[in-house]
């Protein structure tokens, strides 16, 4: 199953509808194949079907999120980011002198966090972590963070 037949499975899960709205939103996401703002995304949607508003992009970003298919980064800046995660999530490693983002498909902490979900009574849904330093290159020539 593709990835957007699987957020579309989950919106389906949850009891919603599959608008055309949503149904072009997605699948511009997963075109996209990368992490995106809302602003990005609603202008790659907008070449699409121009009618489709800021609101519905927004709305969907946050449904999308809440059903864990979406899942929403700040990757070390003020920005936050989306990417479609319908088949699992994965986390990165983020440089601070670059912002150069590496992703990192393989997770290591499912039992850890449902552990530690166990021993205080809560319910894990899931889980983001973004680990913060210098990538190779910014190690070995760069000792300030860029302003870009």
């Amino acid at each position: 199953m593709s990835m957007v037949e699987q957020t579309l499975q989950a919106l389906r899960d949850a009891g919603l509808k599959i608008t055309a709205s949503r149904r072009v939103i997605i699948e511009t996401l997963a075109e996209m194949d990368r992490h995106v703002t809302a602003a990005e995304l609603l202008e790659a949607v907008q070449r699409r079907v121009p009618e489709i508003g800021k609101a519905s992009v927004y709305r969907t970003l946050d449904v999308l999120v809440r059903l864990n298919v979406v899942q929403a980064c700040t990757l070390g800046s003020t920005t936050t980011t989306y990417i479609l995660t319908a088949a699992g999530h994965h986390h990165h490693l983020v440089c601070l002198v670059c912002n150069r983002t590496i992703e990192i498909d393989e997770c290591i902490l499912d039992e850890a966090t449902e552990a530690i979900g166990r021993k205080f009574g809560f319910v894990v849904e899931g889980h983001l972590v973004e680990v913060y330093g210098k990538c190779p290159d910014c190690s070995q020539t760069r000792s300030t963070p860029t302003t870009e």
